[in-house]
């Protein structure tokens, strides 16, 4: 038996690398639910000697560490606070998210221990007093809306994220001026197609402004990119820049659907969802929680979730 036996079955690790970051993400997971509260520095030590008769490079231990942490909250499992000693994490309560799958997912302090990202348990086991919620009541309402109502503009009920990237439009129109002659690389959202592209390849829908009109674009300077809203009219051109990238990828949703293309396509004989356009952290949370992942951009989820993130997402009328 080699010298790390003892600690692999302690900590139910074979000692492969590739077993590593699903492993940490269990001990995270678990440590903050049955502790209620951990300290990032608690769980960098606390990992890095149960780790240690293994022989990892600091880094790769630190890098699923931070994926495992980073992956808890994007899902739902665990919240992030700012304590005057740093940074620490508490469970969320603990939830059985339903939406009509075979299967629901568990997210919080429920007693239940996985080296998965999230999850999963079938629909008709039982799991005492963790209360059922449905899918659409966890996402909350389009985070487009809150968006829109914190620019100063008008919530629609029954609207899409086509109000946020018209008030964008406003925005950008009335926002800093900027000289297209600038030094540096600028690229707009201007055409379509199912394939988004990169900007700085000047790929797929990105292009270089040639014409007026109002874009969605990425400005290069350097090694900084700036994602902004760009309003070009009679040559000069005016721009806005957006809080957050999660916002910019609201606004390209409700572009693109202002120019007759979707942002979602789903086969339903594969039971495969791709997003067209960068998926805004509500949407890929929805495809996180209820399905498994592919590509980047794509995922293997059921019709029921479909229909949800569908709702979320909108179409082009």
């Amino acid at each position: 038996m080699s010298n790390t036996a003892p600690w692999a079955e302690a900590l139910g690790f074979s000692g492969e690398p590739e077993q590593l970051r699903g492993n940490v993400l269990r001990h995270v997971r678990d440590a903050v639910r049955e502790a209620g509260y951990v300290s990032r520095g608690r769980i960098t030590s606390g990992l890095g000697e149960a780790y240690r008769p293994f022989g990892f490079e600091d880094g790769m231990l630190r890098a699923a560490i931070d994926e495992a942490i980073g992956t808890l909250i994007r899902s739902g499992d665990i919240d992030e606070l700012a304590t005057g000693a740093g940074r620490g994490y508490a469970p969320t309560p603990p939830r059985r998210i339903i939406w009509g799958g075979a299967d629901d997912t568990i997210l919080g302090g429920a007693p239940i221990s996985s080296d998965d990202a999230v999850r999963h348990l079938d629909d008709a086991a039982e799991l005492d007093e963790v209360v059922a919620v449905p899918l659409l009541h966890e996402l909350g309402r389009p985070a487009w809306r809150d968006a829109l109502v914190e620019f100063g503009g008008g919530d629609e009920p029954a609207g899409d994220a086509r109000a946020l990237a018209e008030h964008a439009r406003a925005l950008a129109n009335s926002g800093e001026r900027f000289a297209l002659d600038e030094p540096g690389k600028i690229a707009v959202l201007s055409g379509s197609g199912s394939y988004f592209g990169v900007p700085h390849d000047v790929s797929g829908r990105w292009a270089r402004p040639t014409e007026d009109g109002f874009y969605p674009a990425v400005i290069e300077s350097g090694y900084t990119q700036r994602r902004a809203l760009l309003m070009i009219a009679d040559g000069a051109a005016t721009l806005w820049d957006p809080p957050s990238r999660d916002v910019w990828h609201w606004i390209i949703i409700g572009f693109t659907l202002g120019q007759g293309s979707p942002v979602w396509d789903y086969h339903a004989a594969t039971e495969t969802l791709a997003f067209l356009t960068p998926p805004p952290r509500q949407a890929e949370r929805a495809a996180m929680l209820t399905g498994v992942q592919l590509t980047p951009w794509s995922w293997r989820v059921d019709r029921h979730a479909q229909r949800v993130i569908a709702d979320l997402l909108g179409a082009p009328r």
